[in-house]
């Protein structure tokens, strides 16, 4: 299983299976630590998420255009500022986000809690990290799969979508009010839907989603059939998706929908289809060597029936 968390946009839906899961079960009093750290992860990934949205929400405002013109990898901005304070501050924001997240702050059981996250993205596979501590780095870091490096593409698929409902009448002022608007409109329901997801996979009596005690679609948005899950999704994009312009829902909610689900499977979904070689579902893909949650590594063809995937699943 992939494992990475996010920001808010994404090109590509997750592949989920019905595989036996790594599960956490809260009433299991020797497991609670392990629960308690997940969940606190899961709430400060996103406070850091909509922290990052606030600090380049904040330094559009002063812009030209409906562009993206804050660059929250860089820190830079690309319009002209004769006060020279916006950079500054936009650059101080940015640092606020990444000093207020601590995602070991209720411990350090990185491989109890399933290895989220990829700590080497140049090897092939993913690479579990080395503590909480060391994932925290690539929640923070500036990477395609990063926050700060997928809100840009959320604002430019918003953009987009204004550009083309606006048509003729695209003038900067339209369409920076457009932009403006539906951006606080997504961000709203991404809030929603992030806290749905979470009850959900927090879940184990059934109640939210019922995602604690499994490893499927329970509390994936467009793959969960659970009425309780459906109900608060439902709930959350009701309240702001028939306020936003249908060019932009159109390009950017599937765009939401999948980095979210694909964040909030990458923290607690990690599939162990055997159980073995390790108690543990964690593994390093790409070292010819099968581990927990690896279907197959390099040449170990004999699982699957097909050769090995790059990402250590079967095809």
């Amino acid at each position: 299983m992939r494992m990475r968390i996010v920001g808010m946009a994404a090109a590509a839906m997750l592949v989920a299976s019905g595989a036996l899961a790594h599960v956490i079960d809260p009433n299991d009093k020797l497991l609670k630590p392990q629960f308690k750290l997940r969940a606190d992860i899961a709430k400060q990934v996103s406070k850091y998420t909509f922290c990052l949205v606030k600090a380049t929400t904040t330094c559009e405002k002063k812009g030209e255009n409906s562009g993206v013109e804050c660059d929250l990898a860089t820190g830079t901005i690309s319009f002209v500022d004769p006060t020279g304070k916006v950079e500054p501050k936009f650059q101080a924001a940015i640092a606020k986000c990444d000093t207020k997240i601590d995602l070991d702050k209720k411990g350090n059981l990185y491989t109890e809690i399933g290895c989220p996250g990829d700590c080497n993205t140049g090897a092939a596979g993913v690479q579990e990290c080395a503590s909480v501590d060391a994932f925290q780095s690539t929640v923070t870091a500036v990477t395609p799969a990063s926050p700060k490096g997928q809100l840009g593409l959320l604002a430019a698929a918003i953009d987009l979508g204004c550009s083309l409902t606006l048509g003729g009448a695209n003038t900067d002022e339209a369409r920076i009010d457009c932009v403006t608007t539906n951006a606080k409109l997504m961000t709203k329901y991404s809030q929603g839907l992030f806290k749905c997801q979470q009850k959900c996979e927090l879940d184990v009596k059934d109640k939210k989603g019922n995602g604690g005690t499994t490893n499927g679609d329970e509390c994936m948005s467009g793959l969960s059939t659970d009425a309780n899950f459906l109900a608060c999704d439902t709930k959350a994009g009701s309240k702001v998706i028939p306020l936003m312009d249908p060019n932009v829902v159109g390009a950017v909610l599937p765009l939401v929908r999948a980095a979210i689900n694909t964040a909030t499977d990458g923290l607690f979904n990690r599939e162990d289809p055997t159980g073995t070689p390790d108690s543990s579902p964690c593994g390093n893909c790409g070292n010819v060597t099968r581990e927990g949650a690896e279907e197959c590594d390099g040449a170990d063809d004999a699982l699957c029936p097909g050769a090995c995937n790059a990402d250590c699943t079967c095809p």
